[in-house]
């Protein structure tokens, strides 16, 4: 079934108070959430002080339905904040909490140039930082990565690697090992997009999914999908996932975002082109779409799924009231049947982006950034 926004759909009120939880003095980006192997939730942001980068994680306990302190947790002062490469945090099953985050080092031969770093924390105590790359040459680019639990206890990672070919990246991927750091990596794809984020999946059926913006000879940057069925020992070739034919000679920044719903994966993710630009959610291998947000105005797709057989959609909408510009962050939920409603999750006194959205067992928690004058914060709102 195809849905519009400007089709009759239920406008639910706000069903919670948003919660600030980074401190206002700083600040504030780049929520991300991930989960331990026990269920707990885990947030992370960055908050900056002047030029200085810092770390925080918050876990929300799924038994007592409330959030713990927040946690300093330990990076390079100089450590990349944007978006699409964005710090974050993946647990092994012996409940080994890794960190990866970027450093820009920019060079003659290419200001974006850097390396991509991972850390492990056992027992309370953080390892030093090192490259998840075995190449540390100057001038090369190793961004933009993912990590995410597998199913035998380890933990997954991939990322945007150098350029082997005429045009964009190589995407890698790699993983650990029992009480180890991850292993050598292997090429997946050797020509995508340079610079939007990935998403993946892995469940204990042994199946691993990802998806993330390609770029094929025509200069056409529609999203990608691998898979493996077999524990990452093997994967799949890319095949499009849906052929929006964007050719555009820039680099978007907006990744896609995958989930397993009741019938099988579902994706969303941004598109310029002239087809048909805006928010696009889809089912794999389905023509049709669940939903397209038509227009520039909407932005920073995000999916999320529960044990309910409902799959939720955060996103970001550009407004204006007079000469003001603001974003809001809206909500669409879909039940099993198919059926979405709607909500507005983040008021219109802020400019709020970058949603993003999970399960807590109950409700649904989605964190965002939200500015008001001068003060940057992260924002946290439960809702049914």
């Amino acid at each position: 079934m195809k849905y519009s926004f400007l089709l009759p759909l239920v406008l639910l009120t706000y069903l919670s108070v948003g919660q600030q939880i980074s401190n206002p003095k700083h600040v504030a980006q780049d929520p991300s959430f991930t989960r331990k192997q026990d269920g707990s939730l885990v947030l992370s942001w960055v908050e900056k002080q002047g030029d200085t980068v810092m770390f925080f994680r918050k876990i929300w306990d799924k038994t007592r339905q409330s959030w713990s302190s927040n946690e300093l947790i330990p990076i390079h002062p100089e450590a990349s904040t944007h978006a699409e490469g964005m710090p974050k945090l993946s647990y092994k099953a012996d409940g080994t909490c890794i960190l990866m985050f970027e450093l820009n080092k920019p060079s003659e031969k290419s200001r974006f140039s850097g390396d991509l770093y991972y850390a492990m924390e056992k027992q309370g105590q953080w390892s030093k930082a090192q490259t998840i790359h075995r190449d540390t040459t100057a001038g090369l680019s190793h961004s933009f990565g993912k990590i995410f639990p597998l199913a035998n206890g380890e933990v997954g990672a991939l990322w945007l690697d150098v350029k082997l070919g005429p045009k964009g990246r190589t995407l890698v991927y790699a993983a650990t090992s029992l009480g180890q750091g991850f292993g050598e990596m292997r090429v997946l794809d050797k020509q995508t997009c340079e610079c939007c984020r990935i998403d993946a999946l892995a469940d204990n059926q042994g199946n691993i999914d990802l998806i993330y913006r390609d770029l094929n000879d025509l200069g056409e940057r529609d999203m990608a999908y691998i898979h493996s069925n077999d524990f990452g020992k093997t994967f799949t070739p890319p095949v499009t996932w849906m052929a929006d034919h964007w050719q555009v000679n820039a680099c978007p920044h907006a990744g896609p975002s995958l989930v397993r719903g009741p019938h099988g994966l579902e994706a969303t993710w941004y598109t310029g082109a002239s087809s048909g630009s805006g928010i696009k959610w889809a089912y794999q291998d389905k023509k049709e779409l669940i939903l397209h947000l038509k227009g520039d105005k909407y932005r920073q797709a995000q999916l999320a799924s529960n044990a309910h057989g409902e799959v939720a959609l955060v996103y970001a909408q550009i407004k204006q009231e007079g000469e003001r510009y603001f974003k809001q962050i809206g909500m669409y939920v879909k039940d099993q049947q198919g059926k979405l409603r709607h909500q507005w999750i983040s008021d219109s006194i802020a400019d709020c982006s970058y949603p993003v959205i999970h399960w807590n067992g109950k409700k649904w928690l989605v964190a965002y950034e939200s500015w008001i004058g001068e003060e940057r914060v992260i924002e946290v709102r439960e809702v049914k």
